[in-house]
């Protein structure tokens, strides 16, 4: 396309004893004669270009654990008032958290029935409004002063991310919904949710939220407490889809964490402890290369990294306090205290959390790295995608051969059919181009999977990257490297992970609305079937 514009003739050069000659015409001569210049010169060095902008994008990449590309964490929504309030959570209510946890230690292995009458009977004794899901049981406190149409969320489930039960947490939440009846400064309703299992009885709740309830719900925590004693509050953040919260409840429940609660946080229960065994600067990279690689975990995969991520479907800002198992010294007092003076900041909004991040990257508690800092990378690894899809000559023709694997893999999607079995599809039923007509789709795909990149890695960001990588290894290899590589089908990979990882997105996508599992028929899978039509011949 671009060599077409190139050879697009401009004409005779301006005549010295023509009438119409002018000084003007030479100057608009010589512009267009360095232009031209200018376009052979970068059509010409196009393969160097893309190496150039590619190699920078991962260079751009490796350096985001660098402290350089950081900056300072703060709570950018001045109501909120972060470890601003005088707590009244008291070893009263501790009391009646470990009675509740001595009854629901009886009962932990009873059926939803059992289970349910007695959470029903125990908030009811509070005074509570309760009632019950076919996965959850829920109650609704209505304080005095609140108006029923804004509401914060507190959620504990039966089973803990670690998957063991969370009891404590229960626990907690049951003191917690005794304890917010006798107040009156709240302006917010409370819902207090304990769901069945680890996440499906909380999204099962919010399916049927909207014919319990009709008011709205700004906020939410999931309350996560596994074992007898705390020394940390892990947060956990990442949403459904890569959802992340907005940064300002981050910031607030972790300076209330670490200054009213007196129990340091952590960023995926991941020690913040620089290794001796490295420099100053060589330790903090590594650290926040761990950060950086367990955010990415979770995100590549669309899966939230703990029970509050449903939420993030609904567009409610929340995170899961995980209490580390440990000896000490923390327990119920730290721990309520420190959800009563997050609760008391959430109930200073006038509106819905807007004015911090939602794009960030978190590489140590107390620091971040802003989207403008790392979206770049995407950008110039896309780019470099991009730039070699230019040379087009058949544009129609290449077309032609690259929708049938985009076909394919609707129809698999419309059939329910694994990738698993669509690994023969390109080599037994689509064609292979040749010629001009394989260089031309060759070209599109780049074309549309550069221009891709960039648009998912403001969503996503570590989803755009691995799509960066897959599709420069897919369309840019030669032959010999590329053959291994595409051995690693979709499929194939989607296998591994439910036997050795234990990850089913296809169930993921059907329970909680993983859109990862689409994505793969979407994305993914015609880019493969592409690339295999498309290897270069010996």
């Amino acid at each position: 396309m671009l060599r077409r514009l190139r050879r697009r003739p401009t004409g005779p050069p301006p005549d010295a004893k023509s009438v119409n000659y002018t000084p003007e015409h030479v100057s608009v001569s010589k512009t267009i004669a360095r232009r031209r210049k200018v376009i052979d010169a970068l059509w010409t060095r196009i393969p160097l270009i893309r190496v150039i902008l590619g190699t920078i994008g991962l260079l751009w990449l490796l350096a985001l654990p660098y402290e350089g590309l950081w900056k300072g964490t703060y709570v950018d929504e001045h109501a909120l008032q972060p470890a601003q309030v005088t707590m009244y959570f008291d070893w009263a209510n501790v009391h009646k958290a470990d009675q509740y946890l001595d009854q629901l230690e009886r009962i932990v292995n009873g059926t939803f029935e059992e289970r349910t009458a007695f959470l029903q009977d125990t908030l009811s004794a509070s005074g509570l409004s309760t009632s019950n899901t076919s996965s959850s049981t829920y109650a609704h406190i209505l304080p005095p002063r609140s108006k029923g149409t804004e509401s914060i969320l507190v959620s504990a489930n039966w089973i803990s991310r670690d998957g063991g039960p969370n009891l404590r947490g229960i626990a907690t939440l049951l003191a917690l919904g005794d304890f917010l009846r006798g107040q009156n400064h709240w302006a917010f309703d409370f819902i207090l949710v304990i769901g069945e299992g680890y996440m499906h009885g909380l999204e099962g709740f919010m399916r049927e939220y909207h014919n319990l309830f009709g008011g709205v719900i700004w906020t939410g925590l999931n309350i996560d407490y596994p074992g007898h004693s705390f020394s940390h509050l892990g947060l956990f953040y990442e949403g459904v889809n890569g959802r992340l919260p907005n940064q300002d409840i981050i910031n607030t429940v972790s300076q209330v964490s670490q200054y009213a609660g007196g129990v340091p946080p952590r960023y995926h229960n991941i020690p913040d402890d620089i290794p001796d065994s490295a420099s100053e600067w060589v330790g903090k990279y590594l650290l926040g290369a761990k950060h950086l690689l367990h955010h990415f975990a979770f995100m590549v995969t669309g899966r939230a990294s703990a029970a509050h991520g449903v939420l993030a479907r609904h567009r409610i800002d929340s995170l899961t306090l995980y209490a580390t198992p440990a000896t000490g010294p923390h327990g119920f007092h730290t721990l309520g205290r420190t959800l009563e003076s997050t609760l008391r900041s959430m109930n200073n909004l006038l509106e819905r959390l807007h004015a911090s991040y939602f794009f960030y990257l978190l590489p140590r508690p107390w620091q971040f790295i802003p989207v403008g800092h790392y979206l770049p990378a995407a950008v110039l690894l896309g780019a470099s995608l991009t730039i070699g899809g230019f040379d087009c000559p058949l544009p129609l023709e290449g077309l032609r051969y690259i929708i049938p694997a985009f076909i394919a893999s609707g129809i698999a999607w419309a059939f329910d059919i694994h990738p698993i079995y669509l690994i023969s599809i390109p080599l037994a039923v689509l064609s292979r181009p040749r010629g001009p007509a394989k260089k031309s789709a060759r070209s599109l795909m780049r074309l549309l999977y550069g221009a891709l990149i960039p648009t998912l890695a403001m969503v996503n960001f570590p989803q755009a990257i691995i799509l960066a990588i897959i599709s420069l290894l897919y369309l840019c290899l030669p032959e010999i490297p590329c053959v291994p590589i595409l051995a690693l089908a979709p499929g194939v990979l989607t296998r591994f992970l439910i036997r050795h990882a234990g990850i089913d997105l296809q169930k993921e996508w059907m329970e909680v609305g993983n859109l990862t599992w689409p994505g793969i028929y979407a994305i993914w899978l015609p880019l493969w079937m592409n690339a295999v039509i498309l290897l270069q011949e010996n």
